[in-house]
């Protein structure tokens, strides 16, 4: 079947794959689109001062605010010149993009596919872990212990809709697709979009981006934790995975913690495994995960919220068994506790450290049947079947075209 067409996806950063996960996938995508003879083109609100190499075909916006005259004839000469059949909006979270990428409408019939990259209410339904670090801070302090309350939840979440129903009823209004990462974003999405129906909303999980290697090569593992992703203590609660290690690195004196990745708290997290007296732990920065993937055993997440977290998948692409608060809706479509890993309740650091103590004791006894099912796993998320999922829906809209 050919899918001749000419694609445009847009977003806000330079598309550096290295640099983020929407990045990552996008780049993952884009190569797989264009084996199928798709032409691809990007346009970046951002770029930094020395532009990567990464992609040909990657345009700049002329001005960083979105909104300009200049930005909006940039866009729709990029749509007529190179006869874009259709746009994927790689920024559909937060809503503002739709309304930019609706431009492209008016000089060509083109179809705009939304993707929601993450949690739409993540960050409200567990605002106590996520801002942790801000409520810590005298006088705040003193009132943190409202953030877990069921009144001030319902409150939060009225300010929520507030702000952003109108943003997400225009991207609903505009797209031709909303994409999400799993089906049990929708019930967030109808919280903003009361008509939204799955007839225009759809669930295409994102693709494994780092594929493993034969499966001799994965035969020999070390005693080693790994956490990979960006360094902070708001979504990704780097903080609480110390926590945890504090609880149990004495007990395992065989055992390592390597960290992987890079972000605005590093040093201060470094720091503050110095200040705990922590054994063992490694913190890498910003490095190629694959060879860390091969070698660890367990794969350590302590996310207060995710979209559908790509580190999951390739872990299980090698056979890394891994371990996360169940914090965000779509943990469950990976994980099956107890089956290709473990779903702690969030976030009961004890009853984490407990269970990764019995990972680590009884490892080799448990790791057989575990990895099977993580292998079974990693195939839901390959690039073919994930690609092929969006070849169907680019048919879908090309049938549809008016």
């Amino acid at each position: 079947m050919s899918y001749k067409m000419n694609l445009l996806f847009i977003y806000t950063s330079e598309i550096i794959p290295q640099e983020g996960g929407v990045q990552r996938v996008t780049k993952v995508l884009s190569d797989y689109f264009k084996s199928q003879s798709i032409n691809v083109f990007y346009i970046s609100q951002h770029k930094k001062s020395k532009p990567s190499k990464e992609l040909s075909s990657h345009y700049f916006l002329p001005d960083s605010n979105l909104s300009t005259i200049e930005n909006i004839n940039f866009l729709k000469n990029i749509v007529s010149n190179k006869e874009i059949d259709v746009i994927i909006n790689q920024a559909a979270l937060g809503g503002y993009m739709a309304s930019f990428c609706d431009k492209a409408k008016l000089v060509r019939n083109v179809k705009i596919i939304s993707v929601i990259h993450n949690s739409l209410l993540g960050n409200v339904e567990n605002l106590s872990t996520s801002n942790k670090k801000i409520f810590n801070k005298v006088p705040l302090s003193a009132f943190s212990f409202l953030l877990d309350t069921v009144f001030f939840k319902i409150f939060l979440l009225g300010v929520y809709k507030l702000k952003y129903k109108l943003k997400y009823l225009n991207l609903y209004n505009l797209s031709d697709k909303v994409v999400l990462l799993s089906d049990n974003y929708f019930k967030e999405l109808k919280f903003f979009v009361k008509k939204a129906d799955k007839n225009k909303v759809i669930s295409i999980a994102n693709p494994c981006t780092i594929q493993s290697p034969l499966d001799t090569e994965l035969a020999y593992k070390e005693n080693e934790l790994l956490y990979v992703g960006r360094i902070n203590t708001s979504q990704k609660r780097v903080d609480l995975l110390l926590d945890i290690w504090d609880k149990t690195h004495k007990s395992f004196p065989n055992w390592r913690l390597t960290i992987v990745g890079d972000g605005e708290e590093l040093i201060s997290l470094k720091h503050l495994s110095k200040k705990m007296n922590l054994e063992r732990i490694h913190f890498l920065g910003h490095k190629d995960p694959t060879p860390y993937y091969t070698t660890a055993k367990i794969l350590c997440m302590t996310s207060s919220f995710e979209g559908l977290p790509l580190v999951l998948a390739e872990a299980h692409n090698f056979n890394v068994i891994p371990i996360l608060f169940d914090s965000f809706p779509s943990a469950t479509d990976i994980i099956k506790e107890g089956k290709n890993g473990f779903l702690i309740k969030p976030f009961d650091l004890d009853a984490y450290a407990v269970q990764l103590g019995k990972l680590m004791t009884d490892y080799n006894n448990l790791s057989p049947s575990l990895n099977e099912q993580c292998a079974i796993s990693a195939k839901k998320f390959s690039l073919d079947r994930i690609g092929n999922k969006w070849l169907n829906l680019f048919e879908d809209l090309k049938g549809n075209r008016s």
